[in-house]
């Protein structure tokens, strides 16, 4: 997986310790950090952490995951950090997108280990695969 720092914002703690699990199961080395919600996300962020993914519940009490989204797009160093939420229904939601950046994925909230493994294997696909503009790091031969 190229990120090596995610934000866990998750109100569930049994649900983020089996996540965790599963992450570090996958990649024992990752760097995963759980806040219990949207606020408390901010408040790290706020304080100086930048992690390289945030994956969010999209439901939970205080602040729901598209408004944490909206918050975080609003500072200039999180614009571009790739923000995933899952949530377990999308009965009234619209699973297309999360918010407007390329990176922002609304998926849904796995239920079982393997279904954990597919997601994490979704997550790790779609961070390893970002799109960068012309020029950046990039030499053309002409």
């Amino acid at each position: 997986m190229s990120v090596k720092s995610i934000l866990l914002v998750e109100d569930d703690l049994a649900f983020a310790r089996f996540m965790i699990g599963s992450f570090r199961d996958v990649d024992p080395g990752i760097e995963l950090f759980h806040v219990n919600g949207g606020h408390a996300a901010i408040s790290v962020m706020n304080a100086g952490f930048r992690p390289g993914l945030i994956l969010c519940e999209e439901r939970m009490p205080g602040m729901s995951g598209s408004e944490l989204l909206l918050t975080v797009r609003s500072d200039p160093d999180m614009e571009a950090v790739p923000f995933i939420t899952f949530t377990s229904s999308f009965a009234d939601e619209n699973p297309a997108a999360a918010g407007k950046m390329p990176m922002d994925m609304k998926v849904p909230r796995p239920a079982s280990y393997r279904e954990a493994l597919a997601f994490i294997k979704r997550v790790r696909f779609a961070t390893a695969h970002e799109v960068h503009a012309p020029g950046e790091g990039q030499a053309a031969e002409i």
